[in-house]
């Protein structure tokens, strides 16, 4: 059966109510409350589904996925998101990463903080679709810094933190 699918159709979800918008100060919390553990396990489970989904889509369409690398780094991200929340005064809240094949993570933020409609998700890597395999800064909106070749971006987020003194800078390496 060659029948077109709607891939739309296949996975519903709904970001703003799905993934749990907790904050957590690291500079305080010294032990998770059992429904902060929750949340953040919750939240894990989302956006590791959510990725997997989008990146399929990218390599079922021949653009190809790269699922793992940004897979592996959603509970890095959930746990940083919740300190950025709490904290922003302590953080420069961006999610640099020096591993522009991750980019998955970037556009499952920006949709999440409401940039880009997570319905477009499912166009990952197709031509001209403005979600590349890596972060293009002006491209896609939401994201905050562009990144390719592994390595490249350190000299750029050491500059970000002589400019932000008293504010941690995280790249995920």
């Amino acid at each position: 059966d060659n029948a077109v699918v709607d891939v739309s159709k296949l996975l519903h979800f709904d970001l703003q109510k799905d993934y749990k918008k907790i904050a957590i100060d690291p500079f305080t919390t010294t032990t998770l409350a059992p429904d902060q553990l929750a949340d953040l396990q919750h939240n894990i489970k989302v956006c590791r589904h959510i990725i997997v989904f989008f990146t399929s889509c990218g390599a079922a369409s021949g653009y190809g996925g790269h699922t793992g690398g940004a897979y592996d780094t959603v509970p890095e991200v959930v746990i940083l998101d919740a300190f950025f929340r709490a904290r922003p005064d302590r953080f420069v809240p961006i999610f640099y990463d020096e591993a522009g094949h991750r980019v998955a993570t970037q556009y499952l933020m920006a949709a999440l903080d409401g940039y880009i409609a997570p319905e477009f998700l499912r166009f990952y890597r197709f031509g001209h679709s403005k979600l590349p395999g890596h972060p293009e800064l002006g491209l896609t909106p939401g994201i905050q810094f562009s990144s390719g070749r592994l390595g490249h971006l350190w000299a750029t987020v050491n500059g970000i933190a002589l400019a932000n003194p008293g504010k941690s800078v995280i790249l995920l390496g």
